[in-house]
């Protein structure tokens, strides 16, 4: 099923300087949500140059699968590594048939769903990992982000919903919404609980990398933008939905 050159997606998505900065935006919604559920198995699917793990720490197990090889040996030198921890290099889909023998209470796709070729195959093979309690976290990239329908509005992109010069670049297939996403998961045989966005980001990386580099925009101002999601609950830079099995 997979096709992505992980190496070359590897150097790129170490390029991204203010990817740094979404990354940890992203970490601090992901871990509000474990902070409110308390899961004490953990299996999370793709970490990038650092795990969860490193944050999280109230967990009797914890699995990481992540194709990448850099990313692997890097978070397996992290001082939090421990007896605990199990980090698998590979495919999720070719680790299934040994994954489904364990008992997951959270799993966590953070950032990836909108860059496999196959979203809805991913979305199959997740659920198969899943039981009736297991609570299923997504996140993804917002095509109605604030700054692309400023951007559309201003006459700088055509139409919303298309891939950027920057989705492309880091090997993305497609975009979501909302409803899309909400429409995705529900098609596979998940129910949403919980959806919503973070952070209202202004302009596209690029831009928010020159202004954090000429301190336009510091930590303050970034707590800000993470806040303000308050007045803009869809608009933010990234969407989540929170999901567990349907119950037929």
């Amino acid at each position: 099923m997979e096709t992505r050159d992980i190496e070359k997606y590897t150097d790129t998505y170490l390029q991204h300087d203010f990817e740094d900065t979404m990354v940890q935006i992203r970490r601090k919604k992901v871990l509000e949500i474990l902070n409110q559920y308390k899961p004490k198995h953990i299996l999370e699917i793709g970490c990038g140059i650092q795990s969860i793990y490193d944050f999280y720490k109230d967990y009797d197990s914890f699995t990481v699968v992540e194709p990448s090889k850099y990313f692997c040996e890097v978070i397996s030198k992290s001082e939090n590594y421990n007896s605990k921890i199990t980090i698998i290099n590979d495919f999720v889909e070719n680790q299934i048939d040994s994954l489904k023998n364990q008992k997951y209470d959270f799993i966590i796709l953070s950032c990836l769903l909108h860059e496999v070729n196959e979203p809805l195959v991913l979305l199959k093979n997740v659920k198969i990992l899943c039981e009736d309690k297991t609570l299923f976290h997504v996140n993804v990239p917002n095509s109605d982000s604030f700054h692309l329908l400023w951007a559309y509005k201003s006459g700088l992109i055509e139409k919303l919903g298309t891939l950027t010069p920057t989705a492309k670049n880091l090997q993305q297939n497609t975009t979501f919404n909302l409803t899309s996403l909400k429409k995705m998961v529900s098609d596979i045989g998940f129910s949403v609980i919980e959806e919503g966005s973070y952070f209202i980001k202004p302009f596209n990386h690029s831009k928010m990398s020159k202004l954090m580099e000429e301190s336009i925009i510091d930590e303050k101002l970034l707590n800000g933008l993470y806040d303000m999601i308050e007045y803009f609950p869809n608009n933010g830079a990234e969407i989540f939905v929170n999901c567990k099995v349907k119950n037929d």
